[in-house]
């Protein structure tokens, strides 16, 4: 069984602005994303994972990912889309 992982990122801007761009893209790339400021499911492309707010910290737990896709970039591709404006 693999393994999931989590990564937290530091937010500066209000949730709701984090959803509604999340959002956006998901829909712009075919990606389901279902869930609210509290927290959610991401689904699409080989990927599963959720989040949560807790204050100003957005916890994704990454469930599953392409097998020859790095960590290391799945966290850095994660923590470039949150921080985008």
């Amino acid at each position: 069984m693999k393994t999931a992982k989590s990564i937290q990122i530091e937010i500066f801007d209000h949730p709701d602005e984090l959803i509604a761009k999340a959002k956006e893209a998901a829909q712009k790339y075919g990606v389901h994303f279902l869930g609210d400021t509290g927290q959610g499911v991401i689904r699409g492309f080989g990927f599963k994972a959720d989040y949560l707010f807790q204050e100003n910290i957005l916890i994704i737990t990454v469930f599953r990912k392409p097998a020859l896709l790095p960590w290391t970039t799945v966290e850095e591709t994660v923590r470039a889309l949150v921080n985008m404006d």
